[in-house]
């Protein structure tokens, strides 16, 4: 018995070695509800900033979803913002 499974093991073992490696720049991609916790922005204000081009969105099957590091580079660009009677504005 212990012989088939440390016989199992050894192939288990060689197959998981052949799995290819995730590499660094391979895109993660996450949900929307997950960028809007993310950016502590509502659902709503997510989808006008995709419209605006501010972040892009990939539709996959019947999922919108984004790419993690574009996301967290949306961080570092600034976006505009014109205070109006009324209310904020987005440039």
């Amino acid at each position: 018995m212990d012989g088939l499974l440390s016989k199992i093991e050894q192939i288990i073992d060689t197959k998981i070695s052949i799995l290819p490696k995730k590499e660094n720049n391979q895109a993660d991609y996450i949900s929307r509800k997950e960028v809007a916790k993310l950016l502590r922005i509502t659902l709503p204000t997510l989808h006008e900033w995709t419209k605006m081009g501010y972040l892009k969105a990939y539709k996959m099957g019947t999922r919108v979803l984004y790419k993690e590091l574009e996301v967290k580079h949306a961080f570092e660009k600034k976006i505009p913002v014109k205070y109006k009677k009324g209310g904020k504005h987005y440039a």
